[in-house]
């Protein structure tokens, strides 16, 4: 799929690529021969105009009336026609062209009705101006004209190809390069919908296992059968609290900060969470902490900021080891940003316990991620500090972690405020 919508967006944007190239080539070409074709006949119109003989002009490279690309070093020849037939050669002396030829060109131009053109078979440029008794015409050879075009059209079309190539070769690495974060969102896709299928798939066997056992036990009572319907119930409570984190997270990948923001006293939420998770600390002998300062407020979703919070207190609790200590605090720390007073807020959670594993750290935020220690226990589903991400990125904050023995676990939340 990744590599058919690669195919398409290079052929995409080739095909618009190709037909700027070639509309621009041929209006570059269009230019370049209406451009030569006005020089060559402002050349011969000065010969065809010039009042006598003597102040014809003269084709060089140093004569400023020279202008005409085809006639720098083609031949030029003026001729006069009287009404009665007679033919005066003004300047024979560039005029590659016998008496027969001279003779035809001269008949077709005095029977065109057009003062200026070119006669193919001679390949000959004209132009004719009346004059007393008569009509001059000033001959010129075409050959170094279409030899000209010929150059720059083929030349051109040479240099079109070749940045067709090259744009090819550049639409190709750009494809590869900015289809790269599709790429990675379809593989955690893939690997999020894997792992859902699996976290649901063993608590589904559990379910019909204990189901297809009461069925084999009809006529038994329920109170000899309660284990079996225990654990229905237990693995039943577990299916819909992961179903309630796979939607809380897709709700999370569809929020954005379209939602109305609105100032939320950070502190007071802090201290909230903190008075609700303490008797949850202490049915599991852990010491909950708290240093918060007072009146911090911030833009955001209360709501989402709730639900961080929550992620971060459940989880050092979870991870705090036997007679463990975990400690939430909220701090703010000024700062300058564009000249303008401005700083940060960080909320954080530290815990006791062991540490996490160096090379786990890196996978943490990533949807259904648990070391195989934590797999192993079955504790937790992997999703809440993906969920946790999310909701921080919506408010435009950081979130790290560090883990060692000495210090704990700390994870850290940094929001930027403005003043």
């Amino acid at each position: 799929m990744l590599k058919k919508l690669r195919r398409r967006y290079v052929a995409i944007s080739m095909s618009i690529i190709c037909m700027v190239l070639i509309s621009f080539y041929l209006m570059t070409c269009l230019m370049f021969f209406l451009s030569l074709s006005y020089d060559v006949r402002t050349t011969l119109q000065k010969f065809s105009s010039a009042s006598v003989s003597s102040s014809l002009p003269q084709i060089g490279a140093n004569n400023e009336d020279n202008s005409g690309f085809a006639l720098h070093s083609g031949s030029v020849c003026v001729i006069e026609v009287k009404e009665f037939g007679s033919i005066a050669i003004l300047d024979f002396s560039r005029a590659n062209m016998d008496e027969a030829i001279l003779s035809e060109a001269v008949s077709y131009a005095l029977n065109s009705d057009s003062d200026f053109g070119h006669i193919s078979k001679f390949n000959l440029f004209y132009d004719k101006t009346k004059i007393d008794f008569g009509s001059r015409i000033a001959f010129a050879d075409s050959t170094q004209y279409y030899a000209y075009m010929r150059t720059f059209t083929v030349d051109g079309a040479v240099l079109i190809f070749i940045s067709v190539l090259f744009l090819w070769w550049i639409m190709r690495f750009l494809a590869k390069l900015s289809l790269k974060p599709v790429e990675k969102a379809w593989v955690q896709q893939k690997n999020f919908i894997g792992d859902a299928s699996h976290e649901l798939k063993t608590p589904l066997t559990v379910i019909l296992t204990n189901s297809g056992i009461l069925k084999s036990h009809k006529d038994d009572t329920v109170e000899n059968q309660i284990k079996w319907v225990d654990s229905t119930y237990e693995e039943a409570t577990y299916m819909k609290e992961l179903v309630d984190k796979l939607l809380l997270l897709a709700k999370t990948d569809n929020m954005s900060q379209k939602n109305m923001f609105v100032d939320v006293n950070l502190s007071e939420l802090a201290m909230q969470l903190a008075l609700q998770y303490e008797p949850v600390a202490f049915e599991k002998g852990v010491m909950l902490f708290s240093d918060i300062d007072k009146d911090i407020i911030i833009k955001g979703d209360s709501v989402a900021l709730n639900q961080i919070i929550h992620i971060l207190l459940d989880n050092a609790i979870k991870y705090s080891g036997e007679n463990g200590e975990v400690t939430l605090s909220l701090k703010r720390r000024p700062g300058y940003s564009l000249g303008k007073k401005s700083g940060y807020v960080y909320l954080s959670t530290r815990n006791t316990g062991t540490p996490i594993p160096s090379e786990d750290i890196p996978h943490l935020f990533e949807r259904f991620y648990r070391s195989d220690k934590a797999r192993t226990s079955g504790s937790g589903y992997g999703l809440g500090l993906s969920i946790c991400k999310n909701l921080a990125s919506l408010h435009k904050a950081d979130i790290s972690v560090s883990s060692d023995a000495e210090k704990g676990t700390v994870f850290t939340v940094r929001f930027k405020q403005k003043s």
